[in-house]
């Protein structure tokens, strides 16, 4: 059996700002509320964007992949539950795995896949990913 994964959960309330004009939510708002969790993750984690930035000398922990299934609507006044967690590390990459939960039910699942990113002046995008160091991933088990 494999270690036990940090998780970090978040509940709220959607609110109607969140929602399209048919009353649900609309898909840029699950991933806003992705990549609020993901930062979150990562302070759980004992890692903030700042310490990331500072001590880890990273450029950030950008997007490259994202896959999503919504198997019902959210909408106005739904009480909600989102969990993430580091589901797999690569050497440059890792997944973020959340689902969003109403009720007990899993209503949306996704993956991200992010990349461990340094800049780099000699690349055309300003940037390059590179190896995430292994502290990095061991502060994810516990």
């Amino acid at each position: 059996m494999g270690a036990k994964k940090i998780r970090h959960c978040h509940h709220r309330v959607v609110v109607a700002t969140e929602c399209d004009p048919q009353g649900i939510v609309n898909y840029t708002g699950y991933f806003h509320w992705f990549d609020r969790n993901c930062e979150r993750l990562f302070r759980d984690a004992g890692l903030s964007y700042s310490e990331l930035l500072d001590h880890q000398h990273i450029d950030g922990i950008p997007l490259v992949e994202l896959n999503s299934k919504f198997t019902a609507p959210l909408r106005a006044g739904d009480e909600i539950e989102i969990e993430s967690w580091v589901d797999d590390w690569n050497d440059k990459t890792f997944a973020v795995k959340h689902q969003v939960i109403r009720n007990g039910e899993v209503v949306v699942e996704s993956t991200e896949i992010r990349a461990w990113v340094v800049r780099d002046a000699a690349s055309p995008k300003g940037i390059k990913a590179t190896a995430v160091p292994e502290e990095v991933k061991q502060r994810f088990a516990c």
